[in-house]
């Protein structure tokens, strides 16, 4: 059980290093460090329970700042498929892109709607869609760069785009899932599955 509990938080510590996002990593490491304070106090290596009581105790000073820090949001809509902003983006982010979207491309589609999510002012999410209907938006692509993946971006986004497209007489969002996490993702948002359509889902806006 004491080896258990050192390679357990051997484990965490370990991944919370492969961690992109602050916040993740800050909490795992600080589970990964005291499962060690715990390990070194139970078989009296009393240095070792040490440095991780003061790993514990950094890791918890800087989630209540980061808990209790403030994010600017707001939305930049891209006015053209071929503005360099845009381009630049996507090139730059594309390997990741294709994990959740295979075979994304803007080339193609007929009407697309770009949207910039800007946090402090800095683009962190592209959102695009283009119009099925009168009624209807298809979205092509909803991405968040990883050091931003916390759904504070997500509930921005779609709180304030609903209204933007409701004024246009959208009624409702459709999109179809190409990897497990993003359905994993657009569940969380309140969007439910389409019946007799694997992997297509819909939300009211």
């Amino acid at each position: 059980m004491l080896e258990a509990l050192g390679y357990a938080g051997s484990v965490l510590v370990a991944v919370s290093l492969m961690m992109s996002n602050v916040w993740r990593l800050r909490w795992i490491n600080l589970l990964g460090a005291s499962l060690f304070m715990v390990y070194g106090i139970v078989v009296r290596a009393y240095p070792v329970a040490l440095v991780n009581a003061v790993i514990v105790a950094v890791d918890a000073y800087f989630l209540g700042l980061l808990a209790g820090k403030k994010d600017y949001f707001s939305l930049m809509p891209v006015a053209s498929a071929d503005e360099s902003l845009l381009k630049s983006f996507i090139d730059y982010y594309q390997a990741d892109i294709l994990r959740f979207f295979p075979g994304f491309t803007l080339r193609g589609l007929g009407d697309p709607r770009c949207v910039f999510t800007l946090r402090n002012l800095m683009p962190v999410g592209l959102f695009v869609c283009e119009p099925l209907d009168r009624e209807q938006l298809a979205i092509r692509l909803d991405y968040v760069i990883p050091e931003y993946r916390d759904l504070r971006n997500a509930r921005y986004l779609y709180s304030t785009q609903a209204g933007i497209f409701k004024e246009q007489g959208f009624q409702k969002l459709l999109v179809r899932t190409g990897s497990r996490e993003f359905e994993t993702y657009i569940r969380g948002l309140g969007f439910a599955a389409v019946p007799g359509e694997g992997g297509s889902y819909t939300k009211k806006l």
